[in-house]
């Protein structure tokens, strides 16, 4: 098997990604076709492999499919945390953070750092090594339909050790952790 290569279509991955966005809600597949912007017919068609492999649930009534992110499967909630950080990438939350809070450490942190989160979870961020500083991230959170918690502290020392714990568990997206 050649891993560089995507096992999922494009609309398997649309569907996914959708998902992931609305972990914790369903989904009829004529409201996902419809935000994806194709037919119900693709989406039902793509909804048999994402079955197959465990990342969506499929629940179905008489006359409507219902669709929603797999939380019980490690391997969906393992790739929902990959697509998490690929989003806060791409939105340019990173870049933009990196700027603003340049020579803190910043460390994503909490459920959605873990791929845990659901569509009402926050995104926390911890910045180490750095001042409060009045950040515009309404645009950030717009774009990744989440409220956007970022957390300054002055040093490791001073943060309670159940919290770094927590944070160190994180994934760090710039800078360095030196204990």
């Amino acid at each position: 098997m050649d891993i560089y290569k995507v096992n999922l279509t494009r609309l398997e991955s649309d569907i996914f990604s959708l998902l992931c966005m609305k972990a914790g809600e369903k989904l009829s597949q004529r409201e996902t076709a419809k935000i994806l912007k194709v037919s119900p017919t693709a989406v039902s068609n793509s909804m048999k492999k994402l079955k197959d492999i465990n990342l969506i649930k499929i629940e179905k009534t008489k006359t409507i499919n219902f669709i929603s992110f797999n939380r019980d499967h490690q391997r969906a909630i393992e790739l929902k945390r990959v697509e998490n950080l690929k989003n806060i990438h791409l939105s340019g939350l990173s870049d933009y953070l990196e700027k603003e809070l340049a020579g803190s450490t910043i460390i994503l942190f909490g459920s959605y750092s873990l791929g845990e989160d659901i569509i009402n979870s926050d995104i926390d961020i911890a910045t180490i090594g750095r001042k409060d500083k009045s950040l515009q991230l309404e645009v950030y959170e717009r774009k990744l339909n989440r409220k956007i918690n970022v957390n300054f502290y002055d040093s490791w020392k001073k943060i309670n050790r159940h919290l770094k714990n927590n944070i160190l568990n994180g994934i760090v997206l710039h800078g360095s952790v030196e204990l």
